[in-house]
């Protein structure tokens, strides 16, 4: 078995390499999502079901609408950069860079005003109270900074994945003394509205930061008299991948944002926090197994700009069946310690959440299972065929969601999310599989 073992990991140079940049991200993420389960004991014990169910709505409005107003230049950044990084073309990745701020500039405050003027309808709609319109105005405040997704980028083009992880630690060590001040003191949900916005913040500017540190470091400070104009006609087919990939990643994102604030609509806020304590810690595995796709797209990008075909296709498959092993050893045993994590984290108001966490676990062995699907067709310019089954994937959640949750409530919630994540598992199969790659690589 060790030698099976040992065999399959070093099939190929680049595993090994993959394999230390998950590490980094694996023990950083694995604190976060520990911390963030702290977290949410603490915020679930200060403010209840109902209290919790309110700050899940406010959160979920805020990043919703940034998800659909905000292009994201994560993904063209890396594609993009790889190629110029590749070529060892230093001034066309100064002009990706800067045409990346500006995106991230326009989008920020785009999102930010549409979400404080819509504000204030949307809170009686959500029944967030009296004060519900400015707990979304001082949270969405944030949104105006929010230069993440190219310093996000950054830092995985520079394989800097280690400094990302302690950054994203120290943010949740920030939000966690936050909660543990406010659960002593008895702030009260003012308090954890204020944690929202530090924290997003923080989270909008840290990353920046440190990726603008590291250009510096590396010789790139030309970036700032770039031209981003240039960027756009030298690139060819970039805002069609800025579309498609930030349309996926907002069909992709839809079931779990927008399944919050429709259940709001649709239920009261004491089910909207027994269903935000279920997804938020199916979240937090969700959250390690992603760390993957993190560290496999810039490398897959890479091969696939070499020709490397072969050694492409099998990267894929291996690390498909090493999630799918992996996540399915975790999950069983787990599934029968839930109703006693639950109640000893939570307490007996939250035992609704049970059953929730149960169906949650079958959409996320199977969404983990397909990560590497997502970095292989971007990485292969399918972003419209990704598209596509996303759209499809989407629309039969959005078909399923009313009368589900009108059936079996949060349960029903959770159900459309195990439709969701089967229906894109076997689309982005057959996009692969049955459409096979050549078997020589491209010289």
């Amino acid at each position: 078995m060790s030698n099976a073992f040992r065999r399959l990991i070093h099939f190929d140079e680049l595993v090994p390499r993959i394999l230390r940049n998950v590490g980094y991200l694996v023990s950083g993420t694995t604190a976060v999502s520990l911390i963030g389960i702290m977290t949410l004991v603490l915020t679930a014990r200060a403010l209840g079901p109902a209290g919790l169910g309110i700050l899940a709505l406010v959160e979920a409005y805020v990043r919703t609408i940034d998800m659909l107003f905000r292009l994201q230049p994560t993904q063209v950044l890396i594609k993009y950069g790889s190629e110029a990084l590749e070529k060892d073309d230093k001034g066309r990745f100064e002009r990706l860079i800067k045409l990346s701020i500006l995106i991230d500039l326009a989008g920020g405050v785009l999102a930010g005003l549409i979400a404080i003027s819509v504000g204030w309808l949307a809170a009686p709609v959500f029944g967030l109270g009296p004060d519900g319109f400015d707990y979304i105005l001082v949270v969405a405040l944030a949104l105006f900074v929010s230069f993440r997704p190219t310093g996000v980028a950054l830092l995985r083009l520079f394989d800097r994945f280690g400094l990302l992880a302690v950054s994203e630690c120290c943010l949740a060590v920030m939000r966690l003394a936050i909660a543990a001040v406010a659960l002593a003191f008895d702030l009260g949900i003012w308090a954890f509205i204020v944690m929202l916005l530090l924290h997003s913040l923080a989270d909008g500017i840290v990353a920046f930061a440190l990726a603008i540190r590291e250009l510096l470091r590396r010789g790139y400070d030309g970036v700032w008299r770039a031209s981003a104009r240039t960027a756009c006609t030298e690139n060819t087919r970039i805002f069609r991948f800025l579309w498609n990939s930030n349309i996926y990643q907002i069909l992709r994102n839809a079931t779990q944002r927008f399944d919050v604030l429709a259940l709001g609509v649709m239920v009261s806020p004491a089910i909207v926090g027994q269903y935000q304590v279920a997804k938020r810690s199916g979240r937090a595995v969700l959250r390690l197994a992603r760390t993957l796709t993190q560290v496999l797209f810039p490398e897959l990008a890479k091969l696939w700009i070499q020709g490397e075909r072969s050694r492409f296709r099998r990267m894929v498959r291996y690390v498909t069946l090493m999630i799918f092993v992996s996540s399915s050893a975790v999950a069983i045993p787990l599934a029968f310690a839930v109703p006693s994590l639950v109640d000893a984290f939570f307490g007996e108001d939250f035992t609704g959440a049970i059953p929730m966490i149960w169906v949650l676990g079958g959409a996320i062995v199977l969404n983990v299972t397909g990560l590497a699907f997502n970095a292989a067709l971007l990485s292969m310019g399918r972003d419209r065929e990704l598209l596509h089954v996303t759209i499809l994937s989407t629309a039969l959640f959005a078909v399923a969601f009313v009368p589900a949750v009108s059936l079996w409530g949060g349960v029903g919630a959770m159900l459309c999310q195990v439709l969701f994540s089967a229906v894109w598992f076997l689309g982005c199969l057959w996009h692969l599989e049955m459409r096979p790659l050549p078997e020589k690589s491209a010289v």
